[in-house]
């Protein structure tokens, strides 16, 4: 089976060192940043039983990712953009409360209304947006379960550029050539030209 171009797998130990090569996860060009991306994996059958056994029973792996300043500014960009609605919300419903008429004015009543509105909608919007942004830009990840003879889990990263994905291979490659079976090779510590920042 292929996989797609957009998608590698990597072991655990190879996202928690930052064992990457310095290429941008997202545009493909060479990395200037790390930035830290976190992936939870929850079985299917979980989401019916509601966010805290989701948030119980997922597998999750973090570490950094190499970036361009530019990928990491339009990542933040798209984030905190719908982040920001969800304080503004709070806004202009305290707005609504001071602005609430303690008579019967009818602008100020329509006033209220509308800024009562305009909290659920940046409400509405924000949440909206910050689930997508996480669905839709920006690499995800799936953490798999652990397999018998292994020690420890692999992670199919998602959504990255293909010249990340062929130069991790490319990477993987080097690395198992050098220990032996691809099947032994477990990512070494070491010294990184890269380190989060």
């Amino acid at each position: 089976m292929i996989s797609p171009p957009d998608r590698v797998t990597i072991w655990q130990s190879q996202l928690t060192a930052n064992d990457f090569p310095p290429v941008c996860a997202i545009s493909g060009q060479p990395a200037e940043t790390w930035h830290k991306f976190r992936f939870a994996t929850a079985p299917p059958w979980a989401f019916l039983l509601g966010a805290i056994v989701v948030a119980a029973l997922s597998r999750r792996a973090s570490g950094y990712l190499p970036l361009t300043r530019a990928s990491l500014k339009k990542l933040r960009l798209v984030t905190w953009t719908f982040v920001g609605l969800l304080p503004l919300a709070v806004v202009f419903w305290v707005a609504a409360a001071l602005v609430a008429p303690s008579d019967s004015d009818p602008t100020r009543s329509a006033i209220t209304g509308i800024l009562v509105l305009m909290g659920f909608i940046s409400l509405i919007v924000g949440l909206i947006g910050v689930i997508l942004r996480a669905r839709f830009y920006g690499p995800t990840g799936k953490v798999m379960e652990q397999q018998p003879g292994y020690y420890e889990p692999v992670i199919e990263l998602q959504r990255v550029h293909p010249n990340f994905v062929a130069a991790v291979r490319q990477r993987q490659q080097e690395r198992a050539a050098q220990y032996g079976s691809p099947a032994q090779f477990q990512p070494q510590p070491g010294p990184y030209p890269y380190q989060p920042g």
